[in-house]
């Protein structure tokens, strides 16, 4: 009867060791996949990015109407170009541009607008990087024309939240990661880190 005891015992104790090994082996699938997936997150987050070097600050932004309107407003965009010792800040919505001549400060900075220049605003949709309506920045080359033939052509700002190539014809959509939606297959808008800071009408573009 003891004999019988003991053997029940020792059968209950490897069934519980057994079941013991099958939830520490479930827990440490789960850890991996979690920790996995937030590794791959991590990595397209970084991916989204472009290798470019973009450097850039303005302040205070509420003094340019397009730039305000562009960080303030969800389907709202401007571009910001250098030219001939300006910042030029242009949007299809205001008939005028607005031309911010540099300081000896700005020209210190040494700031680098990308490839040819940007395009600020907040996106209708909300960003799959973030998960909410944040402001966004992409450059103002068209990165197809780059790629293929090392030119930086400007693009086209529309009303529509889209911008447009006029060398290659593409037509990217700013409301969805600068992706292309008419023309030949090829590479998204270049995109830059952007922070928008509203209490202190400061916004700087860094990569």
């Amino acid at each position: 009867m003891k004999s019988e005891r003991m053997k029940s015992e020792k059968s209950y104790r490897a069934y519980r060791s057994h079941r013991a090994y099958r939830s520490y082996k479930l827990y440490f699938s789960l850890f991996t996949l979690s920790l996995f997936t937030l590794l791959v997150s991590c990595e397209k987050a970084e991916q989204a990015y472009s290798n470019h070097v973009a450097r850039f600050s303005f302040s205070p932004t509420n003094t340019v109407p397009q730039l305000n309107a562009a960080l303030n407003n969800p389907g709202q965009f401007c571009t910001i170009a250098a030219r001939n010792s300006q910042y030029v800040f242009h949007s299809p919505g205001i008939r005028e541009d607005y031309k911010y001549t540099l300081t000896e400060l700005d020209r210190k900075s040494k700031y680098v607008l990308g490839l040819s220049g940007f395009i600020v605003g907040v996106p209708i949709m909300a960003d799959q990087l973030s998960a909410q309506s944040s402001v966004v920045c992409f450059d103002l080359a068209c990165p197809n024309c780059y790629e293929e033939a090392s030119i930086t052509r400007d693009l086209t700002l529309l009303e529509n939240q889209r911008a447009k190539c006029g060398r290659c014809g593409r037509l990217y959509d700013l409301n969805n990661q600068g992706i292309i939606v008419d023309g030949e297959q090829g590479t998204s808008l270049y995109r830059y880190r952007i922070q928008y800071y509203p209490s202190g009408n400061n916004m700087t573009v860094n990569n």
